[in-house]
């Protein structure tokens, strides 16, 4: 899973184990840096699922990071992501990193742990802005209604975990890519929280993938190729809008 993603860099040691985040794109002046959390319900997934988008965006001049964290739930899974945040944060300068210029990416888990580090952290770990791949915006329920509900004992510690429940001014810039068709995590859940942020104020952008289902971005499934590119062409235009990466000079044709 991790041998060909070069050296790790430990962020945490937590009950004798490692966490490990992993780094692409060297700059000598500090770059904008992009945050990855990978999916799997906070019970797996591949700390190099979102490699490729890593790698694009690397290519464009960011510091892109992958982040190793525990798949024992949501709680440890929620930890681990602030402590990684705030690692790249604290060690940006090493990182060549400019931690005025972070964003969180993530994708279903992943993305409830971008999320985490804009709204369930102090602000001053949050992150300039988000990507969210059909992302975990809701812990309070289960399907269709959220997703997570059934790792907590109680509804109030469920709602300390849920983003959506957590919605403040000032919530940074937000991209969310997610497929209509999703059996996993509602599209009907990114919906209400884009609908929530606009109405407070704040940038966010839902892009809707019609008849897609649950991980239609990653490369290697079926369509997965098809959508990858395009759901990594969409979050390159948003980086793009904020500045965080410049667009490319126009052509000159002769």
């Amino acid at each position: 899973m991790t041998a060909d993603l070069g050296p790790p860099r430990t962020y945490a040691s937590v009950a004798g184990r490692d966490l490990r985040l992993w780094t692409f794109g060297r700059h000598d002046a500090p770059r904008p840096a992009v945050v990855f959390f990978h999916g799997g319900g906070w019970r797996r997934g591949r700390v190099d699922q979102f490699r490729p988008q890593a790698e694009h965006l690397a290519g464009r001049g960011m510091v892109a990071v992958l982040v190793e964290y525990r798949t024992d739930g949501p709680v440890a899974a929620t930890q681990d992501a602030l402590a990684a945040m705030g690692h790249v944060r604290s060690h940006a300068a090493a990182l060549g990193a400019d931690p005025d210029r972070l964003v969180a990416a993530g994708g279903s888990a992943g993305g409830h742990l971008a999320l985490a580090t804009a709204l369930l952290a102090p602000p001053d770990l949050a992150p300039s802005a988000l990507v969210l791949f059909n992302p975990v915006t809701d812990t309070t329920g289960d399907y269709p209604d959220g997703y997570g509900r059934s790792w907590f004992d109680a509804d109030d510690d469920a709602r300390a975990y849920s983003p959506y429940h957590h919605l403040r001014p000032g919530t940074p810039p937000a991209l969310v890519l997610h497929g209509t068709a999703d059996t996993a995590v509602a599209f009907g859940n990114s919906r209400r929280f884009v609908d929530a942020m606009t109405a407070g104020g704040d940038q966010a952008i839902l892009v809707a993938y019609e008849g897609q289902r649950h991980g239609f971005f990653n490369p290697g499934t079926a369509n997965g190729d098809l959508y990858h590119a395009r759901t990594t062409a969409a979050m390159t235009s948003f980086l793009e809008s904020l500045g965080l990466i410049p667009r490319p000079s126009p052509s000159i044709m002769e």
